[in-house]
């Protein structure tokens, strides 16, 4: 992890700082071209955090300035993603999805988001996955050039359905470990 931050699951306490962190960088990052289409009143939803929070899915990358990352990781896929040119067969359980994947606009750039990536890297292969993989929003390509630096391959783009985006077009992005 980046000299000077940890990345541990969140637990209940965590949620006000963690909503405040995703606020936040709504709002810093609503103003850019390339953003995911997050909105406080949409996604990530308080719902969508606290039932996170429950399945110990949701991680958080702290340091003296309080919450600086934050992303889900666990196996739940859209279904589009059953469509998908995977590069490996992996069944559900054989790999995990990072969701909600955010870094704060103070630490962007700085390597925080990719030793984020990197523990994820490093836990999925210590539990036996196959892979990893990802959806991102067509409007965050400079997120998707990180995933690629990584070594994560795209694999498609489509189109894919969420309730807080409607139909929308996707970068599919796997790691294969």
């Amino acid at each position: 992890m980046l000299t000077g931050f940890t990345l541990r699951l969140a637990t209940d306490a965590d949620f006000s700082a963690i909503r405040a962190f995703y606020n936040q960088l709504i709002d810093d990052i609503s103003v850019l071209p390339h953003h995911p289409m997050w909105d406080k009143d949409g996604h990530p939803s308080n719902d969508y955090l606290r039932s996170a929070i429950a399945g110990n899915e949701l991680w958080i990358a702290e340091g003296e300035m309080g919450v600086a990352g934050a992303m889900i990781v666990n196996g739940a896929a859209n279904e589009g993603y059953n469509g998908i040119p995977w590069a490996v067969d992996a069944a559900p359980g054989e790999y995990v999805i990072v969701h909600a994947f955010g870094v704060a606009t103070r630490m962007q750039g700085k390597g925080l988001g990719s030793a984020m990536m990197h523990a994820v890297i490093d836990r999925a292969r210590a539990e036996g996955k196959k892979a990893i993989r990802l959806d991102l929003i067509d409007l965050n390509l400079p997120t998707g050039r990180m995933y690629t630096r990584l070594g994560f391959e795209k694999r498609a783009e489509v189109r894919l359905f969420y309730p807080e985006v409607k139909w929308q077009l996707f970068h599919m992005f796997e790691y294969v470990l």
